[in-house]
């Protein structure tokens, strides 16, 4: 009877600890990210625009947004898809690869905005509004609603979420000034 106890004492105290755990970490596994960042371009939206969505033009001034895919027409449009690797800023490349994210355009307004759903190493949502300031250029703003699916950055993510956010920065900024560079010729 005694054993009977102590097997259910420890079965009950087993099923506790793994529904502890469970809930604990199954709320957790997922590192989840919402970021915004924006651009100022001095130049007129329609130049902008082109600019970030055409394949041929992406490839030119982002390079640490590497288009690696070549299907599919130049001009980015609601169903297109495209798929990017991603080289982080130096600091993180040492501690992760680049990762891949797979995008589906799923409604553009043209000269307005863009809305892709992320798959691959990220999954979430990317969207990309336009805005004309007057004569002095163009304002780019990115919301990303992403989390982490890949087990090794995910769990890097905890750890080093400030290494993250640093490597996102840099290669926006990466970004920024090579879409500056590449609307002023």
């Amino acid at each position: 009877m005694e054993t009977k106890k102590s097997d259910l004492a420890r079965l009950l105290t087993t099923g506790l600890i793994g529904a502890g755990a469970g809930l604990l970490m199954g709320s957790r596994t997922v590192k989840v990210y919402d970021w915004h960042t924006e651009w100022f371009i001095p130049a007129p939206l329609p130049v902008v625009y082109q600019a970030m969505t055409s394949r041929s033009a992406v490839r030119q001034w982002w390079p640490s947004m590497e288009l690696v895919d070549d299907e599919g027409e130049d001009e980015l449009r609601a169903g297109s898809t495209v798929t990017f690797s991603v080289h982080q800023a130096p600091e993180v490349a040492r501690l992760a690869p680049p990762f891949r994210i797979y995008c589906l355009y799923t409604d553009v307004e043209p000269e307005s905005r863009l809305r892709e759903i992320v798959t691959g190493d990220l999954t979430g949502v990317l969207e990309t509004l336009f805005r004309e300031e007057g004569q002095d250029g163009t304002r780019v703003a990115f919301n990303w609603y992403v989390r982490v699916t890949n087990p090794a950055l995910n769990l890097l993510g905890y750890v080093a979420e400030r290494v993250y956010r640093h490597s996102h920065d840099t290669v926006m900024k990466e970004g920024e000034s090579g879409l500056r560079k590449y609307c002023a010729r």
